[in-house]
C-alpha cells in the first residue's frame, strides 16, 4: 500500500476511530502487516479495527497513536489540533501532539476530581 495519499492534518471527514487509523497508517505507507507486526497484533485484527467491526482496546489506543505517530486524542476523536501531518512528519511534532493530548486530559479529569470532592464536601 506504498501508494497511499497522505493524511490532511484538517481533515475530519472521517466516520470514524477505524478511518483515523487507516489514515494514519496510509500516510507512513504500511500495509496492515507492517502495522499488526509493530503491535503484536494479527493482520485481521488491524482490518477489524479499520472497517470498524471492532475497536481497539483501551490499553491499545496509547500505543497505537506511539506507533503511528499521532495523538491518542486525535485517534479517539478526530481532533483536528491532533491531526497528523500532511507528509508524516517530524516524530518530535507528533510526540509534542500526544504530549498535549495527555496533558489536556489530565486537566480534565482535575476538573472532575475537584468538582466531585466539592460535591462531596456539600454531603
Amino acid at each position: 500500500m506504498s501508494s497511499a495519499q497522505p493524511a490532511s492534518a484538517g481533515n475530519d471527514m472521517d466516520t470514524g476511530i477505524g478511518q483515523r487509523i487507516r489514515q494514519a497508517r496510509e500516510t507512513l505507507e504500511w500495509s496492515e502487516e507492517d502495522l499488526a507486526h509493530r503491535l503484536g497484533v494479527t493482520p485481521e485484527t488491524v482490518v477489524e479495527w479499520e472497517q470498524s467491526d471492532r475497536d481497539p482496546r483501551s490499553n491499545r489506543i496509547v500505543t497505537l497513536a506511539g506507533v503511528l505517530g499521532v495523538s491518542a486524542h486525535w485517534l479517539l476523536d478526530g481532533s483536528a489540533d491532533f491531526a497528523p501531518p500532511a507528509n508524516g512528519g517530524d516524530p518530535a511534532v507528533a510526540a509534542r501532539a500526544q504530549l498535549e493530548s495527555i496533558r489536556l486530559k489530565v486537566h480534565e479529569l482535575t476538573l472532575l476530581m475537584d468538582d466531585l470532592e466539592a460535591q462531596l464536601d456539600a454531603l
